[in-house]
């Protein structure tokens, strides 16, 4: 069998099989919305099983307690329900959830204590949710209560109560990182600016709350999921784990989802209706999370951070160091993979900024909150508030403006590839471009006249000025630092032309609304030369799917495409040797332009796509030896030239480095504190940008988001770790009303090392948009010598600002 060439994977849309791209880069339909508008997607809730049974759980009220007894006797009596699941039945067949750090997992439900307010002690599965809704009621559980640790200071005290006995500490993990010359490089400052900032609580709240299906197979001793999964590979083999099953038993098959960013959660859910399922003999259990549930527990706090940072400045303004110590507050645990936030920003530390060191302490911490989970950015928002504030602090105290200040140290185009002090490398950009174009746009001199001139009048009038990176496609290195190890996260697809040249692209990640299906379907018909709507896109589920991680770390715009174009390419080799031989060529003189395998000398000779893949499945004896009767390819993608990280965490982590300027204009009510945005800008360069509709519905998103971080989000705890959010009463999400419409451009630097010169986009504005409003309000207050440093800027807390005594 003839061997096939190096694979082919084009950096730019020009380099594609085609004339000109028909597709990528143009602003398409999106390919899922006809189904999404119709009502017909199946998300996991409208899904009905025979024998289904549903599932309600009994949360802990307490933050810390030791399980005394629990009676089920009543509820099981009670008609229409068919089993109870306790910690009894937990540790006799689960272990502890997977964690980064090791050993700091809980189980699915409460054993032997409790943790948090709202974890899991008692489930019951019924005929229907409202007979298991009664059946907690019936439910005894008697508690001996146990002091919380509410917060790091009291966490790390000498004699504090332990959340984990086993583990001796509350310190998940402590460690520090020095990159350059700090010392010296703080000692010879001219300025040092300092400050501490408090980043509380936020969490994604998507639209829909986690739900699943789950399936026990007793004769098989398998599982099948069902459910509205994130990522569903990683899932399966967490249950895999935490359900002691041959990672070959369990099958997650992916629902659509009404929204994710990343605090979707399901681990514990999943694992509780999978063990009820177990427990009635295989029949089907479902689980919804109500939005109570998921405001308590249900995995969407993210970011409860303490920092103090420093700037080192010469008197010329520019930036020569970095210092940040940071405290964050994991809550009971690591199981939600919170601590990889902490450890991200090393793959954009010194954001935009020509930096020369830098210098992170990282102090992880258990508390008896709720576990902390992933949130769109994954960590980095807090870090580029902490960043960009002091860079508004030291041009206050330089008397520079802010924006010029930004640009005398951004690093300059000629110097990508660039290595930040932390090790990755920037791929491509030129941010002072990006800058003075955002500047130019919202006429950047004007607003700060007519901000003198309010000014003037006594209102409180702010610009906000930022400018930050994005890193995308990342790798498991970023996060080797906190117990993630490993080189490469695959993205793998298959796709397959049928008889008629129909072709369906089959991928391992569900539809959650980025529009990733129609990004595929561009790529793969711009090379295969056929039309959008002959492409179908297609979940496959976990047992059958290529290796995959799906959506996730801005990153599958690029590796979808990356592995589309490498099957593709197979395809087409594959397809040239099957005209070569019915031509009498060579595969050498075969080349694929706009759809069609034709000779390089003779173009009029040749076969279209479909044509090809028709002899192949109807005429096999025309074939070649050693080519299948198989018109299709699969191919997995991973970042090129990652590699390890040193002991100071340095390493190519992250595949490219988008960036964006925003210029923000807030008015701060002097008399309730409530914030106005008047106008938004935003230039950004994400290179090449494969379909320009699905990137500005990323960045209005993430500006939404950022400004409910900023502004309103917060889940409280009061002293006793008693949890004060249940609501969205009590959580403030901003509307339609309180976020503004963004004014968008942006430039194209291709990416020289990704596929198509595209750039991660999927976290977006949630980087840029929590600074920029931050910088701006201090902006606002900066005439009456007061500041904020704590997020979320609310009305009554930029009120207290206000109307207190000054620090």
């Amino acid at each position: 069998m003839r061997p096939l060439m190096a694979i082919e994977i084009p950096t730019r849309p020009d380099q594609l099989p085609t004339t000109a791209p028909r597709f990528v880069g143009k602003a398409v339909k999106r390919i899922e919305d006809p189904a999404l508008v119709s009502g017909t997607v199946e998300f996991i809730d409208n899904l009905s099983l025979p024998g289904m049974l549903h599932c309600a759980i009994l949360r802990s009220p307490h933050p810390h307690a030791r399980i005394v007894s629990i009676d089920t006797t009543a509820a099981l009596s009670l008609e229409g329900v068919e089993a109870v699941l306790t910690g009894d039945d937990v540790a006799r067949w689960c272990a502890p959830g997977i964690t980064a750090p090791e050993g700091w997992g809980n189980y699915c439900m409460a054993v032997g204590k409790v943790r948090f307010v709202g974890e899991p002690v008692v489930a019951v599965a019924a005929a229907s949710r409202y007979i298991a809704e009664d059946a907690l009621e019936l439910v005894q559980v008697e508690y001996e209560l146990l002091p919380p640790v509410a917060n790091p200071d009291e966490a790390m005290a000498p004699g504090a109560p332990l959340v984990f006995e086993d583990r001796g500490t509350n310190v998940i993990q402590s460690r520090s990182y020095t990159w350059g010359d700090i010392d010296r490089v703080f000692a010879e400052a001219d300025r040092v600016v300092s400050r501490k900032f408090r980043w509380n609580r936020v969490g994604a709240n998507p639209t829909e709350t986690f739900g699943c299906i789950c399936q026990w197979d007793l004769a098989d001793n398998s599982l099948t999921c069902r459910g509205a999964y994130q990522t569903p590979r990683f899932m399966a083999l967490g249950r895999a784990a935490s359900l002691k099953l041959p990672a070959n038993k369990v099958k997650v098959i992916s629902h659509a989802q009404g929204g994710g960013f990343g605090g979707k959660g399901g681990p514990r859910g999943t694992d509780i209706a999978a063990l009820l399922s177990r427990k009635t003999n295989g029949r089907p259990v479902k689980y919804i999370e109500d939005r109570i549930e998921y405001l308590l527990a249900g995995g969407g706090q993210s970011w409860d951070r303490y920092y103090e940072a420093a700037l080192a400045v010469k008197a010329d303004g520019t930036v020569t160091g970095f210092r940040v110590r940071l405290v964050d507050d994991q809550g009971a645990g690591a199981e939600g993979y919170g601590t990889i936030s902490a450890a991200k920003p090393l793959a954009a530390f010194t954001g935009n900024y020509r930096i020369e060191a830098a210098f992170y302490d990282m102090t992880l911490v258990a508390t008896n909150r709720a576990p902390t989970y992933p949130y769109r950015g994954y960590g980095p928002p807090p870090h580029n508030l902490v960043l960009e504030s002091l860079m508004d602090i030291a041009a206050r105290e330089l008397a520079v403006d802010p924006a010029e200040l930004r640009r005398r140290n951004y690093i300059r185009p000629e110097q990508f590839p660039y290595t930040v002090p932390s090790g990755n490398e920037y791929d491509s950009g030129n941010y002072a471009a990006v800058h003075d174009r955002v500047l130019e746009m919202a006429d950047y001199q004007a607003l700060r006249k007519a901000q003198a001139k309010a000014r003037a009048e006594g209102r409180l009038v702010g610009i906000g000025v930022v400018s930050t990176v994005e890193p995308g496609v990342f790798d498991w290195n970023a996060y080797a630092t906190v117990g993630v190890p490993g080189v490469g996260v695959p993205e793998g697809v298959k796709v397959a032309v049928d008889i008629l040249g129909n072709v369906t692209v089959a991928v391992g990640f569900n539809l959650q609304g980025q529009g990733q299906f129609t990004v595929a379907a561009q790529v793969v018909a711009d090379y295969l030369g056929v039309d959008m709507n002959s492409v179908r896109v297609a979940t496959a589920s976990t047992d059958v799917a290529m290796p995959h991680f799906g959506q996730g770390g801005s990153r599958l715009g690029v590796a979808v495409s990356g592995a589309i174009l490498g099957a593709c390419d197979k395809l087409r080799q594959t397809f040239s040797r099957v005209v070569a031989h019915l031509m009498h060529a060579e595969p050498e003189q075969v080349e694929l332009i706009d759809g069609r395998l034709q000779l390089k000398h003779a173009p009029e000779h040749g076969m279209s796509v479909a044509e090809v893949a028709g002899v192949m499945l109807a005429r096999s004896d025309l074939l070649p030896p050693g080519v299948e009767p198989c018109p299709e390819a699969t191919y997995v993608w991973t970042a090129p030239n990652r590699n390890l990280p040193d002991d100071q965490g340095r390493c190519r982590s992250y595949l490219t480095a988008a960036n964006a300027t925003h210029v923000v204009q807030v008015e701060i009510d002097r008399d309730t504190g409530q914030v106005t945005i008047p106008a938004y800008f935003i230039v950004d360069d994400c290179g090449t940008r494969l379909n320009p509709a699905s990137v500005e519905g990323q960045l209005q998103g993430g500006v939404a988001q950022g400004v409910g971080a900023a502004l309103y989000e917060e889940y409280v705890y009061d002293a006793q770790c008693q949890p004060l959010v249940s609501t969205f009463v009590d959580y403030l999400v901003p509307t339609i009303h309180e976020v503004p419409m963004t004014t968008k451009d942006h430039l194209v630097t291709p990416s020289p090392v990704a596929p198509l010169g595209a750039k991660g986009c999927g976290e977006g504005a949630i980087h840029t948009t929590p600074a920029a409003l931050l910088c701006a309000i201090n902006d606002a207050l900066s005439p009456l010598g007061r500041e904020i440093l704590e997020t979320p800027a609310s009305p009554h807390r930029l009120w207290k600002v206000l109307h207190g005594p000054c620090a």
